[in-house]
């Protein structure tokens, strides 16, 4: 690691301030993009850290299908406060900076959602979502046969999501 690098204590509380300087739910990627860009700490250790933090109750860990969103909870909160000072102030800086820059990307990409679920041996229920300040714009559930097909569309939809809204509500505006 570069000079940048800081102790076990002091990356969990990085961790923490950077989930909560978004304030914003962040998928796994959205956060390990941040610390493995400015060299603050390897992918390895990153995992380890979130996992301490959401088993210590630090973090939340959401699974909704293949995405994980990780939330700073009441006791992070205070932690964070409590030991604030710990991190160093370049660091505090670049998180706010990177915060300010991608909050509202970061909003807009964990806007529109895709799961599934196995319903039975021969049943995968996918649930599609697009929502815009917390209101849910549509909730599009299908049924189908295989666990292949389901991640498939899941897939598709982070990209096709807005495309097929506009397509509906033009076709159903008629």
């Amino acid at each position: 690691m570069s000079e940048k690098a800081i102790n076990t204590a002091d990356n969990k509380l990085a961790i923490l301030y950077y989930v909560h300087s978004l304030d914003i739910p962040l998928t796994n990627t959205q956060v390990t993009q941040f610390f493995l860009e400015n060299d603050i700490m390897n992918y390895f250790d990153l995992q380890q850290l979130l996992g301490q933090l959401v088993s210590s109750d630090h973090l939340t860990c959401l699974e909704t299908g293949h995405k994980s969103f990780y939330s700073i909870t009441e006791k992070g909160r205070k932690t964070l406060h409590l030991f604030l000072d710990h991190i160093p102030k370049w660091l505090r800086h670049a998180i706010n900076v990177y915060a300010t820059q991608n909050r509202h990307r970061f909003k807009r990409e964990n806007q529109i959602t895709a799961e599934y679920k196995r319903v039975s041996s021969k049943e995968y229920q996918v649930i599609c979502r697009v929502m815009e300040n917390d209101i849910v714009l549509i909730d599009l559930r299908l049924s189908v046969t295989d666990r292949k097909q389901a991640r498939i569309i899941c897939n598709n939809w982070d990209t096709k999501a807005p495309e097929i809204y506009k397509f509906i509500v033009q076709q159903l505006t008629v």
